[in-house]
């Protein structure tokens, strides 16, 4: 694989689930200690809180304690994949909060650093969460969808791929638009705000006025934004925490990002998060290697 183009997908939200870590808390003791370390960060039991099905699915505490599992698997997979990471053109990406986890990565924050920068991003996007009020749909199509169909009043909150986009809003105008627009198949999302919208105005205003103070570090690696597709490497340090609330708002280009990629070469992709779904959108051709690193019998697969 040496003096290849690989990609190092990053899962976001939705990806959660209740048993995270647990394996390898009992394997390593560095992760106990990662836990631990993270719970008095937070302020609360993190173990216990992701066991708890009222909490693990809220925003406040799924973005971190999605993060803190990455983060033991992104030290891990760098101990193990030092000489792949060294003798190859390495480029990052992550979908919506996996972007923080790429940030990680490509260390432009340590762990705790990063974790505040995540827990304010949670906080910041729960304060507009109103399961009443607010919904997504993921529309699954045969047909690539034509962005400009949308109306004002109905947000694209990701581009999946050519046969998966999101939206979100108001239920009432989600509702509305289904029922005027046979795209494919509408499967409501279980969240309660509409993210990547400017509906989430406020949230990325109260996020910015906090990570603006945090001293982010260059990217090392080319690293992809969901909004615009913009390379952090190309950005000044000064301008992330701008760049990270503006994504909270924008769509999320993850079609745009993957195409670019293999439009440069890259045809092997790794997956690092808490479950293998990335990987699902990417093209299925021979030319196309998968390598998914978000489980405990993935990571003996490797380590």
């Amino acid at each position: 694989m040496s003096n290849k183009n690989i990609s190092i997908l990053f899962t976001g939200q939705g990806s959660q689930h209740e048993n995270m870590g647990i394996e390898l808390m009992e394997s390593m003791e560095w992760v106990k200690d990662r836990y631990n370390q993270s719970s008095d960060i937070l302020g609360y039991d993190v173990i216990k809180t992701q066991q708890n099905a009222d909490k693990i699915n809220l925003t406040q505490y799924s973005q971190p304690l999605i993060f803190i599992y990455s983060s033991i698997l992104i030290d891990l997979f760098k101990k193990s994949f030092k000489k792949t990471i060294s003798e190859n053109n390495i480029s990052l990406a992550g979908h919506s909060l996996g972007e923080y986890l790429a940030l990680y990565f490509s260390e432009s924050l340590d762990f705790e650093s990063m974790l505040k920068v995540v827990s304010l991003r949670g906080n910041s996007m729960a304060n507009v969460s109103d399961p009443n009020k607010f919904g997504m749909f993921a529309i699954l199509t045969k047909e690539k969808i034509n962005p400009d169909i949308f109306p004002v009043n109905v947000f694209l909150a990701n581009i999946n791929s050519d046969s998966q986009v999101v939206i979100c809003g108001l239920k009432k105008d989600l509702e509305n638009f289904k029922e005027k627009n046979k795209l494919g198949k509408y499967i409501p999302l279980n969240v309660s705000a509409p993210f990547h919208s400017k509906l989430m105005q406020q949230s990325s205003l109260n996020f910015f006025s906090s990570a603006k103070d945090f001293l982010f570090k260059k990217s090392i690696y080319n690293l992809i934004s969901n909004h615009n597709l913009i390379n952090y490497k190309n950005l000044s340090v000064q301008e992330y925490p701008d760049q990270l609330s503006k994504q909270i708002i924008s769509t999320v280009e993850w079609s745009s990002t993957i195409k670019n990629f293999i439009s440069n070469g890259t045809t092997n992709f790794y997956e690092i998060g808490p479950k293998k779904t990335l990987l699902n959108f990417l093209p299925r051709t021979e030319d196309i290697n998968t390598y998914p690193f978000c489980s405990f019998e993935d990571i003996n697969n490797y380590v």
